[in-house]
C-alpha cells in the first residue's frame, strides 16, 4: 500500500505539484504527489478505505496513485494495495469463496477495485448488475441489489425492438450514473504495436480485427515464416484456457485461437455475427425456441468428430454448479436449465429459452466456445477438478484425471508452456475447417493464415516489453501496455508499425456495495443519526461514491498521463463519445456528462454524509494540478516528495490479467 510520512503530510497541506514520472517502470511510479491549495489533514470521524489495484497495466497503477492522492487531499485515509489477479483479486472480489463475499478489504474482501473491461458491441448491463448475477457465479461482483436497476436491465434483455430497448438502456444509464456501483474513469483508445516488416498486412488486420474480434492471428501474412510472438502485461493462463472458466482478457490470446464458438463477430467495422461452428440458426414465432444447425465434417484437434453432443455438453457443463463457471448464473437465466438444450440430430440442437433474449446470437451463440465432451466427460465424477487440470491450466495443472492439454476446433493448437520465459506455444491447425472470412479456405485464398508458430508471452512491465520488442524477442505488444504513455517509442517505430482504434473498453473503480460505508452506508454518521432508516443510509453511501467520482481527475489523467488517448467515461458497459454524440455501443445516452473534477463539491458531499474536515483552508479553495514530468529537473523534485509503495505479501508469483467477471462478451483486464 502507499504510505506517507508525517513531514510529507504537513507539506501536502500547503501546496504541491502532482508529478508523474517513469510511467512504465515495474515499480509503478518514480514519484506521485498531489498538490492542492490547502488539503484537509483528515476527517471527523475518520473515513478509511483501501484501493485494490491489479499489478498488470502500468498506466492504471499510475492513475490509481493519482486518484489516491486526490482522495487524501479531501482528508480521507486511503491505502492502495497492488496485488495480482490470480489468485488474490479473484479470491477477494471477482470469484470469491463464500467466506469473502461482501467482506471489506480488511476482512479479506475489497472496498474499491480498479478494473478494466473489454466489452461487447451490444450493451447488456444485465450480466454485470442484475441482483441474480452476484459473484462468484455471476458478473455482479459489486453485489449491487437495486429494484429499479433489476427492472430496467430485465426490460433491456427481453425487449426485441431496438428503439424501445435502447431507450431502456438510456434510462438505465441515468440510474447507474447517479448510483455509481462502479465509478467509471475513462473509455480506452487502443494502441497495439507490431513488426510489419515480418507481417506485411498487420496494420490492415489490426485496424479491422481488434477486440471483440480478437486475436486475429490467422489473418496475418507471414512470407518469411517468422513466429508470431505476442507480449501482454497480464498472466496467461490466468484463470485458465477454458473460456467458460475465465473472464480474463489475457486468457483470450490463447483460448480464442484454440476453441471455436457457434457464431463469430466478423469484424469491428461491419460487425456482423457470422456462423462459425454453426451453419445457420432460426427462431420460432415465440422468439424463445432457437434451432441451430451445425457444421458437418469438423474435427477436434485430436481428430475426433465434432457433433451436437459437444454443444449440449458445453451448455450443460456451464450450468453445472460443480464446474464453477463465473458466468453460470447468466447462462442459467438465459438458457433456463440443462433440459432446455436438446439434440435433435448429430448436426442440430434446439434451445428452449424461458423468455426471449435480445442478444441470444451475440451473447450465447457467440460467447461460449464449444468444449470437447470426449475429453472433459472424464471429469464427470467431479467437474470442479477441470479448473485445476492440465486442460485448463497447461502451465501448472494436474494430470490426475486427464493428462490432455487443451484441445479445441480452432485455428491454433496448444503445444507447450515454458515457465522460464512465461511463454505459451501454439501451432497452426492444418485441419482447420472452412467458413466465411475466418475459415481456412477463405483465409488461404487471401494469402493469409501463414503464421505456423504462435507464442503468447507474459511480460508484466512496459519498459521490459518495449525492450523485448526493440530487440526482436517479441513482435507484438498488446493494448494493455497503454503505449500512448510511450510516445517516444511510437515515434521511433513509425506509424506503419502500430494501430490506433476506438476500443470497446472502460476503466473503472468497482465498489463493494455491501461495504458498510461505501455500499450500504449503515456505518456512516448520517445513517447513525437516522437509526433504522436504510434509505437514509443508502443516500449517505451514494453521496460518498459521488464524492469519489467528483475527485477523480479524468481529463487530466487522459490529457497528461495518456497524452489525449481516451475519453472520460460515464457508465459501464455503455460506451460512446459525449462530446460528439457518437455511440460506440447501442443506446449510449448523449444527454449525460462525465462527473467534472470538483474538490469543493466532493467535500460538501462528504459533509452531508457526516464527515467534516479537521483542518485546512476553505473548501472552496481546493484545486488540483497534474504535471507529467519527464525531465531530469522535475524528476529530482518529484524524488523529494515521493510517496513510497509498501507491498503486502503476494500469493502467487505472477500477476494475472483482467478484472471482474462479467458475462460474455465482456472480459476483464
Amino acid at each position: 500500500m502507499l504510505g506517507m510520512s508525517s513531514s510529507l503530510r504537513s507539506l501536502i497541506k500547503v501546496i504541491v505539484i502532482l508529478a508523474v514520472t517513469g510511467m512504465m517502470v515495474p515499480g509503478g511510479l518514480q514519484g506521485v504527489q498531489v498538490h492542492a491549495s490547502s488539503c484537509a489533514a483528515g476527517l471527523n470521524p475518520t473515513l478509511h478505505f483501501t484501493l485494490l489495484v491489479p499489478t498488470s497495466n502500468p498506466a492504471r497503477r499510475t492513475w490509481a496513485a493519482i486518484i489516491q492522492s486526490s482522495l487524501q487531499c479531501l482528508g480521507i485515509s486511503v491505502d492502495r494495495v497492488e496485488l495480482p489477479f490470480s489468485p488474490n483479486i479473484y479470491d477477494r472480489a471477482l470469484v470469491p469463496p463464500a467466506s469473502n463475499i461482501g467482506k471489506t478489504f480488511d476482512q479479506g474482501g475489497f472496498d474499491i477495485l480498479f478494473v478494466g473491461y473489454n466489452l461487447g458491441i451490444d450493451a447488456d448491463p444485465f450480466s454485470l448488475y442484475d441482483s441474480s448475477q452476484f459473484a462468484p457465479s455471476g458478473g455482479n461482483y459489486y453485489l449491487w441489489n437495486n429494484t429499479q436497476n433489476d427492472n430496467l436491465v430485465r426490460l433491456i434483455k427481453t425487449n426485441l425492438d431496438p428503439t424501445i430497448r435502447n431507450n431502456y438502456v438510456k434510462q438505465w444509464q441515468v440510474l447507474a450514473y447517479n448510483e455509481l456501483p462502479s465509478i467509471p474513469i475513462l473509455y480506452d483508445r487502443g494502441i497495439v504495436a507490431y513488426d510489419s516488416t515480418k507481417f506485411p498486412n498487420a496494420q490492415a488486420v489490426f485496424n479491422v480485427y481488434h477486440f471483440p474480434a480478437w486475436p486475429p492471428v490467422e489473418h496475418l501474412t507471414d512470407p518469411s515464416s517468422a513466429p508470431f510472438i505476442l507480449a501482454e502485461t497480464g498472466q496467461a493462463p490466468g484463470q485458465g484456457v477454458i473460456p467458460e472458466l475465465s473472464t480474463s482478457y489475457y486468457d483470450l490470446a490463447l483460448s480464442s485461437e484454440i476453441f471455436s464458438p457457434l457464431a463469430l463477430r466478423n469484424d469491428t467495422v461491419i460487425q456482423n455475427m457470422d456462423p462459425d461452428l454453426a451453419t445457420s440458426w432460426s427462431h420460432a414465432p415465440d422468439n424463445k425456441t432457437w434451432t441451430v444447425n451445425l457444421r458437418s465434417g469438423v474435427t477436434w484437434q485430436d481428430t475426433q468428430p465434432f457433433t451436437a453432443n459437444d454443444v449440449k455438453f458445453t451448455f450443460d457443463l456451464e450450468q453445472n454448479d460443480t464446474f464453477g463457471s463465473p458466468t453460470e448464473s447468466f447462462v442459467k437465466d438465459i438458457v433456463g436449465g440443462m433440459s432446455n438444450v436438446t439434440v435433435t440430430s448429430p448436426t442440430q440442437v434446439v434451445f428452449h429459452l424461458p423468455q426471449p433474449y435480445a442478444y441470444f446470437i451475440q451473447n450465447i451463440l457467440g460467447a461460449y466456445p464449444i468444449l470437447p465432451q470426449h475429453i472433459l466427460s472424464a471429469f464427470s465424477n467431479d467437474y470442479s477438478k477441470i479448473a485445476g487440470s492440465m486442460f485448463n491450466k497447461p502451465d501448472i495443472g494436474s494430470s490426475a484425471v486427464s493428462s490432455s492439454l487443451p484441445i479445441g476446433t480452432g485455428p491454433y493448437k496448444y503445444m507447450s508452456y515454458d515457465s522460464a520465459s512465461t511463454t505459451n506455444h501454439l501451432t497452426k491447425n492444418t485441419s482447420y475447417y472452412n467458413f466465411p472470412d475466418w475459415g481456412i479456405g477463405n483465409l488461404t485464398a487471401k494469402g493469409q493464415f501463414q503464421v505456423t508458430d504462435y507464442y503468447v508471452r507474459t511480460i508484466v512491465g512496459g519498459d521490459q516489453a518495449i525492450t523485448a520488442f526493440s530487440n526482436g524477442e517479441v513482435n507484438f505488444l498488446d493494448s494493455q501496455y497503454h503505449l500512448e504513455t510511450q510516445l517516444s517509442f511510437l515515434n521511433s517505430i513509425g506509424t506503419s508499425h502500430y494501430s490506433v482504434y476506438d476500443d470497446y473498453g472502460v476503466q473503472e473503480m468497482g465498489v463493494n456495495m455491501d461495504h458498510p460505508i461505501l455500499g450500504t452506508g449503515s456505518a456512516t454518521p448520517y445513517a447513525q443519526a437516522h437509526p433504522g432508516n436504510a434509505t437514509a443510509a443508502a443516500i449517505a453511501a451514494r453521496w460518498i461514491r459521488q464524492a469519489i467520482s467528483y475527485v477523480t481527475p479524468r481529463d487530466n489523467i487522459i490529457s497528461q498521463l495518456l497524452n489525449g488517448y481516451g475519453l472520460p467515461s460515464i457508465t459501464t458497459p455503455v460506451v460512446g463519445n459525449y462530446k460528439t454524440g457518437f455511440a460506440l455501443t447501442q443506446g449510449f445516452n448523449t444527454a449525460l456528462q462525465p462527473y467534472a473534477y470538483n474538490l469543493t463539491t466532493a467535500a460538501n458531499l462528504l459533509q452531508q454524509a457526516g464527515y467534516t474536515p479537521t483542518s485546512g483552508s476553505s473548501i472552496g479553495q481546493y484545486t488540483l494540478i497534474i504535471v507529467v514530468a519527464v525531465v531530469v529537473a522535475i524528476v529530482a523534485v518529484a524524488a523529494v516528495y515521493m510517496l513510497r509503495v509498501r507491498r503486502k505479501p503476494m500469493a502467487g508469483s505472477m500477476p494475472s490479467s483482467t478484472s471482474a467477471p462479467p458475462a460474455p462478451p465482456a472480459t476483464n483486464h
